[in-house]
């Protein structure tokens, strides 16, 4: 018998003699091409899904925007104010205009000629 250390580097050798044939004959990693086109249309539908989502809120916040904001009528148990202030209120002359208003000269009226 030969020396241990031959031994084993000779069954090391043959083993990775063996593995090399092994790797040699056996086929390149199957593709997966169904796989990675249902994934691509599956991530293009996700995506139209989002942005179709987006523009829906997009157009729903223009329309909100747009509308006419009209206060509600009161309703007649909210509180009455503590004080009313009447909107045609007109401030006295001041005292250095006359009071009177102006009239102004009546014109004279030429009679008609026939």
């Amino acid at each position: 018998m030969s020396d241990p250390g031959e031994q084993r580097a000779a069954i090391e050798r043959a083993l990775m003699d063996r593995a090399r044939a092994l790797a040699a004959h056996q086929p390149e990693r199957p593709r997966r091409l169904l796989q990675h086109s249902v994934a691509l249309v599956a991530a293009i539908v996700i995506v139209g899904v989002v942005l179709f989502g987006f523009n829906a809120f997009l157009v729903a916040m223009q329309r909100y925007m747009d509308t006419e904001v009209v206060e509600p009528a009161p309703a007649a148990t909210d509180p009455m104010p503590a004080y009313a202030v009447q909107p045609d209120v007109s401030l006295p002359p001041p005292a250095d205009q006359d009071p009177r208003p102006s009239q102004a000269p009546a014109q004279e009226t030429s009679p008609a000629i026939p």
